[in-house]
């Protein structure tokens, strides 16, 4: 009984917590590059370069955005409140998690499937954005479908066209745009800061 109050409270302190947002869309804007990185390894050249400065002009925007938004919420805003990084919950699922791409990474190399790697592992981070979206904020369950689609649909047009390169541009691509439109409403939400004219409510 006593764990329901507590779980509520941890949902409401996350979904309240600007700063635990905020490092959300940074998370998320620096593995965006990493994953437009991965896709461009399909891409000729060129188009591989473009994309490459395309994903980390992405980022570079995202990270300074929220590290400004960041510190300007430290000013005069009260102490932050629980997040979902200090959750346990958090740190079993992010466990799983590469427990399952090692293992699934296993299983492709032994069977000769490597070309799917990329789709494993953006299902695989797809699937626990679901379950932190079950544990924690809605908002995860668009993202982790995302991921998802952008896995099914890259496996399956690069199977059918029986195109490693294929499958690396349609789930890199894929993966990296959402995690950057993932990472946009934190960086355009209002910061609740106390104006210093204003006395605290007693």
């Amino acid at each position: 009984m006593d764990r329901l109050p507590e779980r509520k409270s941890l949902r409401d302190d996350i979904a309240e917590s600007d700063r635990g947002a905020l490092i959300g869309s940074l998370v998320s804007g620096v593995f965006g590059v990493a994953w437009g990185f991965w896709a461009s390894s399909g891409l000729p050249h060129f188009a591989a370069l473009c994309t490459q400065l395309a994903a980390t002009l992405i980022g570079l925007i995202i990270v300074i955005a929220a590290v400004k938004r960041y510190a300007q919420t430290a000013k005069g805003a009260p102490a932050p409140g629980r997040t979902l990084f200090s959750s346990r919950a958090y740190v079993i699922i992010v466990v799983a998690e590469v427990v399952a791409i090692i293992g699934g990474n296993l299983v492709l190399t032994a069977t000769a499937q490597s070309q799917f790697r990329i789709a494993l592992i953006s299902a695989i981070v797809g699937l626990h954005f679901l379950f932190f979206g079950r544990l924690f904020w809605s908002g995860f369950y668009w993202l982790g479908g995302a991921m998802l689609a952008a896995a099914a649909v890259g496996a399956i047009v690069g199977a059918i066209a029986d195109d490693a390169n294929l499958i690396l541009v349609i789930v890199g691509l894929g993966s990296a745009a959402s995690l950057f439109v993932a990472s946009i409403p934190p960086l355009r939400r209002r910061t609740a800061t106390r104006s210093a004219s204003t006395p605290p409510a007693s």
